[in-house]
């Protein structure tokens, strides 16, 4: 193994829908398929200010690309998408992070 390259993108709205549905301020460039971690929405702060979307903080998903700046977030195994309804309201912040491991060969 030779090394991981690290794709990331900040977060600028994460949907309450039966498709919880991740908003990027630019371009992703994401594929459908691939896995995704959600960060940085914990409180934040002095006052230790909720950024909402707690249930998803943390978590890997596999994603379905909607658009270059949208993604749906569904269950890694499943792959049923991910239903926010009930989920706290998004507030702000937040990054999306896909990291895929590259492999060298050493032929013989």
């Amino acid at each position: 193994m030779s090394g991981q390259a690290v794709f990331r993108a900040n977060i600028s709205n994460i949907s309450q829908a039966e498709k919880c549905q991740v908003t990027t301020t630019s371009a992703h460039g994401f594929s459908t398929g691939q896995l995704v971690r959600i960060t940085d929405l914990g409180p934040v702060g002095r006052k230790a200010v909720d950024r909402g979307m707690n249930r998803i903080d943390g978590q890997e998903y596999n994603i379905y690309v909607d658009s270059t700046t949208t993604f749906l977030l569904r269950d890694p195994i499943s792959l049923e998408y991910v239903d926010s309804t009930n989920y706290v309201a998004y507030v702000s912040g937040g990054q999306a992070t896909v990291e895929q491991t590259t492999f060298e060969y050493e032929g013989s």
